[in-house]
Order: structure tokens, then C-alpha cells, then sequence
């Protein structure tokens, strides 16, 4: 059995427990997908008084049809949010603001999948996404 750092475990842990379609995953198999984000600093994490409180995952890629393919980043112009778990108020806003900073000005759209939609992938533009991701 592999070993993980426990930034990888506290993550993959807050997923499991709030995300249904990752709570059946086995557990190697579910910290091996978190780390293969933490290794391409492909993640945004939020603490509150030193407990993990939002976590978000995501992947750069270069079309909608890129989004459905796992472990695929190109590097791309679409920010395709694969995971976003929130237990803070302020924590959604706060990984989105560091995301836009880190990478607002390669991106031109963002992309997430709509569960309530049979897995449909939502596609907007950046800018539509800021307003929509940072408004109060």
C-alpha cells in the first residue's frame, strides 16, 4: 500500500464524506486521484483555525471534449473543475479568487460538470465565471 502526505489524506477524506460519487471509491484508488492533482498544483485548499474547511481540483485543458477525459491537462485555456467540497462560507470565493490569480490571465473559459444534469458539462466564458464565482 502506498503512503501519502496528510495534506493529500485530509483532502481526499473531505471529498469521501461529501461528494457521493467519490464515496464508493477505493481509497487508494481515491487518494492516488487527489495526488495526482497535488503533484501538478492543480488544487486550491482552505483552512480555518487549522482544519481543512474547502478543497477544489481542477484540470487546464484545451476543449469541452478534454473535460471528459481523465488525467487530462494540457495546460489549456479551459479550467475545467473537476471537485469542489465547502464547509466555510467565505472558503468557495476564496479558492476561486486564488485560482483566478494564479491562472485568470491564460484562462478563457471554465468548465464544471452539472451532477443535477445527468453529468452534463457546463461551459462558460472567464469573465462570466468571475462574476458569477466572486460576486458577495
Amino acid at each position: 500500500m502506498r503512503t501519502f502526505p496528510q495534506t493529500t489524506v485530509e483532502m481526499a477524506d473531505m471529498i469521501s464524506d461529501n461528494m457521493k460519487c467519490c464515496s464508493e471509491w477505493d481509497r487508494e484508488v481515491l487518494l492516488g486521484w487527489v495526488q495526482w492533482f497535488v503533484n501538478r498544483n492543480r488544487y486550491f485548499a482552505v483552512s480555518d483555525n487549522g482544519k481543512l474547511v474547502g478543497v477544489a481540483l481542477l484540470r487546464l485543458v484545451d476543449s469541452e471534449e478534454d473535460c471528459k477525459e481523465d488525467y487530462r491537462d494540457t495546460g489549456g485555456e479551459l479550467c475545467f473543475i473537476e471537485a469542489t467540497v465547502c464547509k466555510h462560507p467565505v472558503a468557495l470565493k476564496s479558492m476561486f479568487t486564488m485560482m483566478f490569480d494564479r491562472f485568470g490571465k491564460g484562462l478563457r473559459k471554465m468548465a464544471w460538470v452539472r451532477h443535477k444534469y445527468e453529468g452534463r458539462v457546463t461551459v462558460t466564458d472567464i469573465d462570466t465565471a468571475k462574476r458569477r464565482l466572486l460576486r458577495n
